[in-house]
């Protein structure tokens, strides 16, 4: 038996929720039903504090699965709306040029030097971040939208010169991102170093995580399956085994730069079957689908680019759904 930890919307806000097998517990009702106090409505506010609030939610998880819950405390699974799980975290990290066969169908060589942080990247947390369904735009002016399917780390504990040898220590969960990518803008030959992250891997609403986060007891970290589906036709398919760094030597290496934060995230690198390898690109109404077996699938559907007035959706107004999946 495991569970995974979502944010749902529940009587007209965004909550945090336990799932376990097909259903949601939002963890305040669920906490107040037990005279748990203290644990915050937030799955943000959750892993900020994961050290407290981890074993106020082992408790909830232990009477669920003594069924010692009344079970209209809960939202089935085909009727849970899912928001982005975190909301907006403090920092947003990104490790790029991660495995090796990536490299290979770009067309770029790159040696690991041990001892030396891997090339990472931040994201804008509260612009770039969303969650699954319809929440994806292609940026204004991209004609070539592509898509590299990631496993991304949630932090537990804050940390800064971190030992490889207890990074994982910090780690409370994982999730699954997408790096949706402008190919097109990020290529930037005009400018001194040749390519423009901003424009190519940070732009609004690029960067879906979710459905779920998995605690780390539930899981191998180093051996997690993943992949990424469009329109139904898998494109990638590969392990975090085959990462270049690996993930101590990854939170390692940052937590020399910058300090990590409690509820702070990290992508980890994409595998090979991107679409630029292969000559392809995505167009509005496509569907992404990224999927672990512990996680489940996350669906994405491509929306048209943004205009100037339109409105920056918030985590309240940004849903999706396993129903469709």
């Amino acid at each position: 038996m495991s569970f995974s930890l979502a944010s749902i919307q529940h009587n007209g806000k965004v909550v945090a929720a336990l799932r376990t097998n097909d259903r949601f517990w939002p963890l305040k009702a669920v906490a107040n039903e037990l005279g748990i106090v203290g644990l915050p409505d937030s799955l943000i506010d959750i892993f900020t504090n994961w050290m407290q609030t981890r074993s106020p939610i082992t408790k909830i998880y232990e009477a669920i699965s003594k069924d010692a819950l009344p079970l209209n405390l809960s939202l089935v699974q085909d009727k849970a709306q899912l928001a982005i799980p975190l909301g907006y975290p403090r920092k947003v990290f990104c490790t790029g040029a991660n495995y090796a066969d990536h490299l290979a169908e770009m067309g770029v060589h790159m040696e690991k030097v041990e001892g030396r942080a891997p090339f990472f990247y931040m994201k804008p947390a509260s612009t770039a971040l969303t969650g699954p369904g319809k929440t994806v735009h292609i940026p204004s002016g991209c004609t070539d939208f592509d898509w590299e399917v990631e496993v991304v780390i949630v932090f537990g504990r804050s940390g800064r010169n971190i030992p490889a040898e207890s990074a994982l220590d910090y780690i409370a969960g994982y999730t699954l991102g997408i790096d949706f990518s402008a190919r097109d803008l990020f290529d930037a030959p005009h400018l001194p170093f040749k390519y423009d992250f901003t424009l190519g891997k940070c732009q609004d609403r690029t960067a879906p995580i979710g459905p779920v986060i998995v605690p780390k007891e539930f899981v191998d970290l180093e051996n997690i399956d993943f992949t990424l589906a469009v329109n139904g036709v898998t494109k990638q398919a590969s392990s975090t085994s085959h990462m270049i760094y690996s993930l101590a030597e990854q939170i390692a290496g940052i937590s020399k730069a910058v300090q990590i934060e409690a509820g702070d995230i990290l992508f980890t690198g994409s595998p090979a079957g991107v679409g630029a390898s292969r000559g392809e690109s995505l167009n509005i109404g496509d569907s992404v689908v990224a999927e672990s077996l512990p996680t489940g699938p996350m669906e994405i559907i491509i929306q048209a680019p943004l205009t100037e007035a339109a409105e920056i959706l918030t985590p309240l107004q940004l849903f999706g759904s396993l129903h469709s999946l």
